[in-house]
């Protein structure tokens, strides 16, 4: 091709890009952009913006503390803000800010063009902004919660928190991690299915690693306390008994649930700071991470082990001494992988060149801070010298130690490290030296004393404290290093919008790093990389350009895959290889995720405005959902979906038809195990009432009968063959196949709900009687729900069917219905055993 020729072709190469990847301008830019550097960059603005937020309220606490009997705060807002401060920075902050680092950066290091589901994670950021929001109002209209971030009953019970602040924490703290959630599915799709050419699992970065690890951790973390949360807003709104002791309820049952969520929390914020320390001490190492197989299997390791502590925060609660000493060790083997990630960080420093700038003083000053808050951790595994300091100040001294250390630190270097790739601009090297000194003599001189504090006697969570008892020249020092730390932030603050006007411009890789992020601009193009990097190292900007990368480079006409440039579209790779299998087609702006979000928000407020309003909101909710997956008419064409230059690979709409299973496929599976762990959790929750309970079922009521749930089980278990009828039909083309199958699924699934309607209305109690009804009802409405559900899944994909719209081509989204279906189906069956079997043989 003549030189000039290739000229114009590359300028109209990229004008279709621009053009395709545009994203709205203004305030339809914040409503309709789904691109995840905007959707990143929101949640890292935000989730700053409340860690601002909570730093205010704890500055707040540390004035009422300075002296004692102050009065700068009365009791009841001082415990509003300690239980805001607290929620924040758990829920709001820390959690958030570490998933919007992976949704910003992770498409850029794993050489995608964006997530795998944009639209659900612009639906997620609502969700969060929205919850986030709402709790901060309530507290500035005085009916914030006030019984502490993890809000332990019978304290948050209706008896002895009758407001509506606790009604607040209960919804908003589901409702939050409905986002947590959204993001970690999001995540871990789009690590397994969107790598670049070559990038193996054992070849992504270590940042990567980490985020994938976090993201698995919040699948299964996050679940039990969406169940505890909901069963306290039950027991508050509509008289369940979960945790009322006078009805069969169990106050232990909260703390099982929470901690099981509360402590792998730590290591979900904890486990991307290493990934940031790791892609920082790297590159300022100027060499790959000494052990980074150790590294990955130390991640893994700290990942399993935290979900075997929580009772590390129960160990004052009577439990039995051989279950203590189980947890005491468990609570000290986690030291050892988190070692493995110190060593392998001290051993990169010292076998590399180090160059010394920002992000690097942050790294060691979390090295220094997180090694002292791990071992006062080992110190409270101890289950002698725990009941000693339990609830003290030495508490909150050792956690903020390694939370400050383990996440704050890392978050910091991450933000200057990328700063550049994000805005194009470099931060001011001085005033980062300045806010780094600031933060960490600030931070020690805040939370040391404390360590003494707690040993001398002061309880957490007061609002005052009577002189002469030795604590006074201890919460004053505390108080002064606050505010030398709230300078530190301050000052990091300053040069973000200093460097934003006035920074130098920093070019695509002013670092000199090794992964695929700094191999496109400064900020990146909307698009991330015009065309698909191909990997053959784990520091591929450290070697040489491999040949066929290095040519499409040259010419930007050439895509060796066949993307299309007039629609978005991004490779999709295997998950353990990452050989490129298909096209995966995304969408671009739109309001619809807004609208849900605002939908579900509506839901959850009706649970504290008027329950009446949550079977509305449900059905806003359905309908979105239609407007969100409803083919428009070019969608409609077969055309569409296959098109692309001869020998191009399919696209993700026709993939299972070329045995690939495309993101869509992936994200149920995600969303089937998140469903399962809510459902142990709830299974959960019925045998520890069981095990508390003088008998079962509670005050006398007869086990359930066995004669119509029988029949009605099986009923629903038969249900799966015309699902499995329809799914193979319609791979074979036989589209009659496809709508009987699944008109006689639906058929049985309404069968279903009409009997256990009437299973319902023989029952001679409901969800308030006792603890066991209360279970029992919770479990089978849950799953009722869940029937419904899929009921209008079927609905939805029937109504497409009866359109035609599939064929032996297009059938992945009966394949996922159908997937879910079964899920609903199989989980009936250990259900059933649990609540009608059980009781009657054991």
């Amino acid at each position: 091709m003549p030189e000039e020729d290739r000229m114009t072709t590359s300028v109209t190469t990229l004008n279709t890009l621009e053009r395709t990847w545009r994203t709205p301008t203004g305030l339809m830019n914040f409503l309709t952009a789904v691109n995840h550097r905007a959707v990143g960059a929101r949640y890292l603005v935000t989730g700053f913006a409340f860690f601002v937020l909570a730093g205010i309220a704890a500055l707040l606490m540390r004035i009422q503390l300075a002296v004692p009997e102050a009065t700068f705060l009365n009791p009841d807002l001082y415990n509003q803000i300690f239980t805001t401060h607290g929620t924040t920075m758990m829920f709001l902050f820390a959690v958030p800010i570490m998933e919007g680092m992976g949704i910003y950066l992770v498409p850029l290091m794993v050489g995608a063009r964006d997530m795998a589901f944009p639209r659900l994670n612009a639906f997620g950021y609502f969700v969060y902004l929205i919850a986030g929001v709402t709790i901060w109002i309530s507290l500035f209209f005085g009916h914030a919660p006030d019984g502490g971030w993890f809000a332990y009953v019978p304290l948050t019970g209706p008896l002895y928190s009758p407001g509506i602040g606790i009604d607040f924490y209960a919804t908003m703290i589901t409702f939050l991690e409905v986002a947590a959630l959204v993001a970690a599915v999001e995540l871990i799709v789009t690590i397994f299915t969107l790598r670049a050419p070559g990038m193996s699992i054992n070849r992504m970065p270590l940042f990567v690693w980490a985020i994938l690890v976090m993201s698995f951790m919040i699948v299964f973390a996050m679940p039990p306390l969406m169940v505890a949360s909901v069963e306290l807003a039950l027991d508050r709104t509509i008289g369940t008994h979960f945790f009322n002791p006078e009805a069969g309820g169990q106050p232990l049952l909260w703390q099982h649930l929470f901690w099981i969520f509360g402590h792998p929390e730590v290591y979900i914020i904890f486990i991307p700071g290493l990934g940031i320390v790791s892609a920082v001490v790297s590159t300022f190492a100027r060499r790959p991470m000494v052990g980074y197989t150790w590294i990955v299997l130390s991640f893994v390791a700290i990942a399993f082990f935290s979900f075997g502590l929580w009772v590390h925060h129960m160990f004052t609660t009577g439990l039995p001494p051989a279950g203590l000493n189980f947890f005491t060790v468990a609570s000290m083997v986690v030291g050892i992988p988190s070692g493995i990630q110190i060593f392998a960080t001290l051993a990169t420093l010292a076998a590399g060149r180090i160059v010394l700038k920002t992000p690097l003083l942050y790294v060691i000053g979390f090295v220094i801070v997180f090694v002292l808050g791990g071992v006062t951790g080992i110190m409270v595994a101890a289950v002698p010298f725990d009941d000693q300091v339990h609830d003290s100040y030495f508490v909150v001294a050792h956690f903020h130690y390694v939370l400050i250390g383990g996440a704050v630190f890392p978050l910091l270097a991450g933000i200057i490290y990328w700063f550049p790739k994000i805005t194009g601009r470099m931060l001011d090297e001085r005033l980062g030296v300045w806010g780094f000194w600031l933060t960490f003599i600030g931070m020690n001189v805040t939370f040391l004393p404390m360590h003494l504090t707690g040993l001398w006697g002061m309880p957490r969570r007061v609002y005052t404290f009577i002189p002469g008892l030795g604590w006074e020249w201890l919460n004053l020092l505390s108080t002064a290093g606050s505010f030398i730390l709230a300078a530190g932030i301050l000052v990091f603050v300053v040069n973000v919008f200093q460097s934003l006007q006035n920074g130098t411009p920093a070019g695509d890789n002013p670092w000199g790093a090794g992964t695929l992020e700094w191999a496109t601009t400064s900020p990146p193009a909307p698009y991330n990389f015009r065309a698909v990097p191909e990997v053959r190292n784990r520091e591929p900007l450290w070697h040489p350009v491999p040949h066929e990368y290095e040519q499409d480079l040259a010419d930007p006409a050439r895509d060796r895959f066949g993307l299309l440039f007039e629609r978005r579209e991004t490779l999709g790779s295997s998950v353990l290889d990452a050989i490129p299998q298909q096209r995966v087609i995304l969408p671009g702006p739109t309001l619809v995720p807004f609208l849900l979000a605002l939908a579900v928000a509506f839901v959850f407020l009706g649970l504290l405005i008027d329950l009446w309003l949550v079977p509305v909101g449900a059905l806003i909710v359905y309908i979105l959902l239609v407007v969100w997956h409803w083919p428009n008419e070019q969608e409609q064409q077969m055309e569409y979906a296959m098109a692309g230059p001869p020998g191009s690979l399919p696209t993700s709409t026709v993939a299972d038809s070329y045995g690939v299973r495309p993101p869509f496929w992936w994200g149920m599976v995600a969303l089937i195990l998140i469903e399962t762990v809510v459902f142990t959790s709830l299974v959960g929750s019925y045998f520890y009432l069981w095990a508390g309970a003088p008998e079962w079922p509670l005050n006398g009521i007869d086990p359930p009968d066995l004669l119509l749930p029988s029949i009605n089980a099986l009923i629903l278990i038969t249900s799966s063959i015309p699902v499995y009828i329809a799914d193979q039909g319609i791979r074979n083309g036989n589209q009659r196949r496809l709508k009987i199958g699944m008109s006689v699924a639906a058929i049985m699934g309404v069968v279903f709900l009409t009997l256990k309607y009437i299973e319902y209305s023989n029952l001679d109690y409901n969800w308030a009687t006792n603890a066991y009804s209360s279970i029992v009802w919770t479990i089978t409405g849950f799953h009722s729900a869940h029937v419904i559900a899929v009921l209008l899944k079927v609905f939805f994909v029937g109504t497409l069917a009866f359109r035609g719209y599939y064929n032996e081509r297009r059938y992945s989204a009966v394949t996922v219905n159908g997937l879910y279906w079964h899920f609903v189906v199989v989980v009936w069956i250990p259900l059933f055993t649990v609540l009608y079997l059980a009781p009657r043989f054991l």
